[in-house]
């Protein structure tokens, strides 16, 4: 496939420099301009798969810019002032088809910049040939609906923990079984995560000490030193053990982690708790699939409802999307039909109510789907698992309404 040709629109020689450098590297073939103006008269000569543009510089100008080139649209990627929400947004309002921070990573770049030129035809996609691993991430706005239980227990699912396995390169036939796959879970409730007591785990790394850790986070031989194999395959990277360790996980070390073990696995699953910050929305940005988890009750749609006008105003999101029914009490306060209605998604997965086996198995650190696989609750479990891999999709209305699901309101 031929490289693919993008224009860099920017005034500052520093964003210019490093615009160009990050772009190259990447194989792609660059035009730098500095004004709009000079942008539109290249484009006419001849035309880009894509545009990337300085906010300040392309500021007014983003209509003009993607209709340049006679009949066809151009995407346009803006690159806006670091941490200015209303930058972006403004951006985005104006016909920008994405928006990158100004103190953005070379691979980040890269995964904006492909996904813009996938969804404009210029590129198509080999999943085959990537060999990094698929990025699911499981979080809440509410807490205390079971987002950790899920986590586990889908993760030991995909790693083979919980019976009906197919072997490696096998497929599946279709019964429900899963593939055997090399599973990471990170848990990423910095103060307070508990993954390692679900799995019944004494961790003694954590992904405060590798993030303290520059030699680990440039090897992956020794960042895998950092983590922790359970029984049943799945590997652990636990949170830190005291709450103050949270902060000196950066976003930058974030960034860091992710990179130097994403190759070596097949599936990496994110614990993201409940609490929104840069580095939870960094990892709903970059993630392939997101499991909301909710408790039918109108607290908790209300912060889902919250959640998502959110995302859809800061943040450009690329995920497959799935909601999942946790019934943690036994008291249906509100029908499946109910959170259709109101978030307009029908949900991937509803877990039972369990009046004393999910307490036990995570009070005996035997995950649900090992000590009591056949149980309502474990088999629909199975079935996110089948999810968050693509065997099982559930009937959800197409892209219009998805569209609706992040939309505003």
């Amino acid at each position: 496939m031929p490289p693919t040709s993008i224009l860099i629109c920017a005034r500052g020689p520093e964003l210019r420099t490093a615009l160009e450098t990050a772009l190259a590297d990447a194989g792609h073939r660059t035009v730098s301009v500095t004004t709009p103006a000079d942008a539109v008269a290249a484009m006419r000569g001849k035309p880009v798969d894509l545009i990337v543009a300085e906010g300040l510089a392309a500021s007014g100008a983003i209509a003009s810019l993607r209709t340049a080139s006679e009949g066809h649209v151009t995407p346009i990627l803006v690159v806006a002032p670091a941490h200015d929400v209303e930058a972006r947004i403004a951006f985005l309002e104006a016909g920008a088809d994405d928006v990158i921070a100004g103190a953005f990573a070379p691979n980040e770049l890269e995964g904006r910049v492909m996904a813009l030129l996938i969804r404009a035809g210029k590129v198509r996609p080999d999943p085959s040939s990537s060999g990094i691993g698929e990025l699911v991430v499981f979080f809440s706005p509410k807490g205390g609906v079971g987002t950790t239980i899920l986590a586990v227990n889908t993760a030991v699912l995909l790693a083979g923990g919980g019976g009906q396995r197919s072997a490696p390169g096998a497929g599946h036939a279709g019964n429900g079984s899963l593939p055997a796959s090399r599973v990471l879970l990170i848990d990423l409730d910095l103060q307070f995560g508990q993954v390692a007591t679900h799995l019944n785990l004494s961790p003694r790394y954590d992904v405060a000490g590798l993030a303290s850790d520059d030699q680990a986070l440039a090897d992956p031989e020794l960042a895998r030193s950092y983590l922790t194999t359970h029984s049943s395959g799945l590997v652990v990277l636990a949170a830190p053990a005291r709450p103050e360790a949270d902060f000196r996980v950066t976003l930058e070390h974030l960034q860091r982690i992710v990179e130097i073990v994403r190759p070596s696995f097949d599936h990496i699953l994110v614990d993201l708790g409940s609490r929104l910050d840069p580095r939870s929305l960094w990892l709903l940005e970059q993630a392939d699939a997101h499991l909301f988890v909710l408790f039918p009750e109108i607290a908790a749609l209300r912060s889902m409802s919250l959640l998502m006008a959110f995302l859809a105003d800061t943040t450009a999101l690329k995920a497959r999307t799935h909601i999942v029914i946790n019934h943690v009490f036994p008291k249906e306060l509100l029908k499946s039909r109910d959170v259709e209605n109101l978030l307009r998604a029908r949900p991937a997965a509803e877990i039972p109510y369990t009046e004393v086996e999910m307490i036990r198995s995570v009070n005996e650190g035997v995950p649900l789907v090992v000590g009591r696989p056949q149980s309502p609750a474990a088999l629909a479990m199975r079935k996110v698992a089948q999810v968050v891999i693509g065997i099982e999709q559930p009937a959800v209305a197409g892209k219009a309404e998805r569209r609706r699901i992040f939309g505003r309101r």
